[in-house]
């Protein structure tokens, strides 16, 4: 079974930060420097949800609920925008083509919707999630935690940050949520985050405070403080995913802003060479990302078409096609120098 909305367009804010992630996959490959930081990303992937009993809320919006930043409601009002798990419901995040880092401090941020009663100092309605990490999606880690305090759990603090509020969700200090640091769990990098309603086995202070039944952990949001390149060749694992229904989203239309290429008096036709400045280098790489994902289609023939103008030379490994495996041809040739002029072998 494949992840939620595979196949399916996000929306253009996270297209855009998926090609600027593979943009700087491909040069560090071609560069030959060691990977490094990225700006603060989001959940790009719902890999599993195994929804609980009481579950139910924002399954009708899965999984663009949870992508993006917190939607949050402040210290006294839980936000609705979120994804209830119910209880002993499970989900499991990706975050497209970036892992989760080990640096200083605060790694990432799970956002729940726990609020006070009344007032900002009134009792907590509380509804909390064990929090679990992995590299390969099948053998994880879960942060260690107290059952009887709430340390270490997820769903404790509540979410400040909203886009119509200007508070940075990127910004721990300032944002709401829990935080989480992979040097608790002794882990330099990670590429899942697993969040599971404990069910019965903790009490939750959400089930008392005010009375009533919970819909068990509610999640809004997960903040990646210290993202960076993902390591190649690290398996994706098979989704178990329950679903009621299929989900259809919409398909926006992305806007890139790209400025149109001088054509020279006579292009350059040499494979790999997808601007037709007569050489091979990272910028062809760039090129061919931005070809892939123009809207003009995958035909080498319409690669002059869509918002991205390429030359035939974008067709590195000349099949007819416009595909990642043309970024990879485009690197191999790289790595044969420094760049290639003319016809590249």
């Amino acid at each position: 079974m494949t992840p939620w909305g595979a196949g399916r367009t996000t929306r253009p804010s996270a297209l855009v930060r998926r090609i600027a992630l593979v943009q700087t996959v491909l040069l560090t490959a071609a560069s030959g420097v060691p990977a490094q930081s990225l700006a603060c990303t989001f959940v790009e992937t719902v890999e599993s949800f195994t929804p609980g009993s009481s579950a139910g809320h924002g399954q009708d919006r899965m999984p663009g609920i949870v992508l993006g930043p917190p939607r949050g409601g402040g210290p006294t009002e839980g936000a609705l925008d979120v994804l209830s798990l119910g209880s002993d419901g499970e989900v499991v995040l990706g975050f497209g083509a970036a892992e989760i880092c080990d640096a200083p401090g605060i790694d990432f941020v799970v956002f729940e919707n726990a609020f006070a009663a009344g007032d900002p100092t009134g009792a907590v309605f509380v509804e909390v999630g064990i929090v679990a990490v992995s590299s390969d999606g099948i053998n994880y880690t879960t942060f260690p935690y107290d059952a009887e305090t709430l340390s270490g759990l997820a769903g404790r603090t509540s979410v400040l940050s909203h886009p119509d509020n200007g508070i940075d969700a990127c910004d721990p200090a300032v944002s709401g949520g829990d935080g989480f640091d992979l040097a608790a769990v002794g882990l330099d990098r990670v590429r899942f985050v697993r969040i599971t309603d404990p069910g019965a086995s903790i009490a939750d202070p959400g089930n008392r405070v005010p009375p009533g039944v919970s819909g068990g952990f509610d999640l809004d949001a997960v903040a990646v403080l210290h993202p960076c390149n993902a390591v190649a060749g690290t398996p994706t694992p098979t989704a178990t995913a329950t679903a009621t229904a299929d989900i259809t989203l919409p398909t926006p239309t992305p806007t890139l802003v790209v400025a149109t290429p001088t054509v020279p008096p006579t292009p350059s036709h040499a494979p790999g060479d997808a601007d037709g400045d007569g050489e091979v280098t990272p910028d062809d790489a760039n090129r061919a990302v931005l070809e892939i994902f123009d809207g003009d289609g995958d035909a080498a023939t319409a690669s002059g078409g869509g918002s991205i103008v390429s030359f035939p030379g974008v067709d590195a490994n000349q099949d007819g096609s416009i595909t990642a495996s043309d970024l990879v041809a485009i690197l191999r040739r790289i790595a044969g120098g420094a760049s290639c002029r003319g016809r590249c072998e």
